[in-house]
């Protein structure tokens, strides 16, 4: 079987494995380092539901690859078939082996599709995925849809039916806990971004529950658990992710109790070859040390320098100490953030709270407001 050799091999093309290339290079400019990734082309995951009407062009929303060329870094469009942690190679699903001297796992998330929901295999149901494919055929979906129902009013959910209603469309959002966004912030803020997408013209369905996706090859309405049925040309299905590990559970390498890899402070996985950075890591926090199920590009990025910069031992006394969250979105003009631990978090971790205020930048990608 014919076998490439490199120095450093990194799984997943995401904020996470592109951060680890560059800062394995920057530290290690003579090592070579190949970057393995399903797609040609790489989304930037945290524009995703601005793609209708606040983006003016999709491929303005991409991970530049000239940047990684110029830095030495080789890319290969495949995708891993299996990991041998005993013989430092990984197989790949077109054939052929690559050996590695140490592997970074960057593999990502994968989107949350309950199966108590049934009809989600329907034409027009789109899982919210950081693939420029699928994404692209949500974005062409979109525009021939008049009624569109996004099942979880989380941020993925929620910055959709923002940016959807500026294209005039009837949006439902449909949450089943008694707030969208409930989850990221305290009530009364929960309750702020609910009026705001309200007066855009969303309507909110709280406490609420799908059962089925209902239609004959393709999507026309959704069910809810009280027998209500919403007209539907598009189904958004914002219901978080789940770290993408089968790779790394068949090769036998430790998970947590979150289903990430489990790492320590410089992101070394249970075999001391291998690193994992980003959503398929395991998160603990800062405040708590309990595991948390975070998931952020900017945590990825931190992940990635950390990983990169002490990937052939610890040359820097600088580790990943637990996830400080930091989240920001905007809603109908609002913008709307948390950092760390919300009032009610604190509060049932039972720390003291001390309110202040302060002001901050709003800055985010260029294309991002």
């Amino acid at each position: 079987m014919d076998v490439q050799r490199f120095d450093v091999v990194i799984l997943g093309g995401g904020p996470g494995g592109y951060t680890a290339a560059l800062a394995v290079k920057h530290v290690h400019p003579d090592v070579s380092v190949l970057l393995v990734r399903r797609e040609e082309l790489t989304l930037y995951p945290g524009a995703i539901p601005y793609l209708s009407a606040t983006m003016e062009s999709f491929n303005r929303n991409l991970l530049p690859d000239d940047t990684l060329k110029n830095a030495g870094v080789e890319i290969l469009i495949d995708e891993a078939r299996d990991l041998d942690l005993d013989g430092n190679a990984v197989s790949m699903k077109t054939g052929g082996r690559i050996s590695y001297r140490k592997l970074i796992l960057a593999t990502g998330s994968s989107p949350v599709v309950p199966r108590s929901i049934a009809g989600t295999e329907l034409e027009g149901v789109h899982a919210v995925q950081k693939s420029f494919t699928l994404m692209r055929k949500l974005e062409d979906d979109l525009q021939e849809a008049g009624r569109v129902v996004i099942i979880g009013g989380g941020f993925v959910g929620a910055e959709f039916a923002d940016d959807l209603a500026r294209t005039k469309k009837d949006v439902t959002i449909v949450e089943l806990l008694p707030h969208c966004l409930i989850l990221s912030f305290d009530e009364e803020f929960a309750v702020e971004a609910e009026e705001k997408l309200r007066s855009e013209g969303v309507k909110i369905l709280t406490n609420a529950r799908v059962t089925r996706i209902l239609g004959e090859g393709r999507v026309n309405a959704v069910e809810l658990a009280d027998g209500r049925r919403l007209g539907a040309d598009i189904v958004i299905l914002g219901l978080g992710a789940r770290p993408e590990v089968e790779l790394a559970r068949r090769a036998g390498l430790a998970i947590g109790e979150t289903g990430g890899v489990v790492v320590d402070e410089y992101m070394r996985a249970s075999h001391p070859d291998v690193l994992a950075v980003g959503d398929c890591a395991e998160k603990r926090s800062f405040f708590t040390g309990k595991p948390v199920p975070f998931m952020l590009a900017s945590v990825a990025c931190q992940e990635a320098r950390v990983a990169g910069l002490n990937l052939f031992g610890i040359r820097v006394p600088r580790a990943v100490q637990g996830v400080v969250g930091v989240i920001l979105t905007r809603i109908a003009g609002r913008a709307l953030g948390a950092a760390g631990l919300t009032e009610s978090m604190a509060e049932k971790e039972s720390f003291q709270v001390v309110s202040a205020r302060a002001k901050v930048l709003n800055k985010d990608p260029g294309v991002v407001p």
